[in-house]
Order: structure tokens, then sequence, then C-alpha cells
């Protein structure tokens, strides 16, 4: 899977927004069975992508603690 970033602002830009703009027609005309159909297509998953799920999922950092370091314990208060 190969992302051409020159491509990111001009095509992918226009065809999201097509994308996105069909949808919010469906949703805005409350056409439910034509927006679950044209959205469904676009969404479901392949044996190829449940590989490149799997390769993600392999190299995934863990998640980050993010502590306070200015917490302490007064021992005259407390």
């Amino acid at each position: 899977m190969k992302v051409d970033r020159a491509q990111l602002r001009t095509t992918a830009h226009e065809a999201l927004s097509t994308f996105l703009c069909k949808l919010h027609s469906y949703k805005s005309m409350g056409d439910f069975d034509t927006a679950k159909v044209f959205f469904d297509h676009y969404s479901e998953v392949d044996a190829e992508m449940l590989r490149v799920r799997d390769i993600v999922l392999a190299h995934k950092l863990p998640r980050r603690l993010e502590l306070q370091p200015n917490l302490f314990l007064d021992p005259v208060t407390h």
C-alpha cells in the first residue's frame, strides 16, 4: 500500500469532498436506505485490509503514560 502525498491536496481532497457531499445529501433528505448502501460499499473490509490491520496492530506502540510531576505528599499537613 502506497500513498502519493503529492495528490493529497488535489485528487484525494476532491474525492473525499465528493464522497462527504453525497453522504450528507442522503442524510439531509432522510434517504437512509440509499445512504446505507452507499456507505457500506466503501466501508466493507476485505482480506487484504485485514492483513494491513494485522501489520498495523503488530507495530502499534504502547499508550503514553502521562504523570503530573508536581504532585507530592506534605508530611506536615497529612
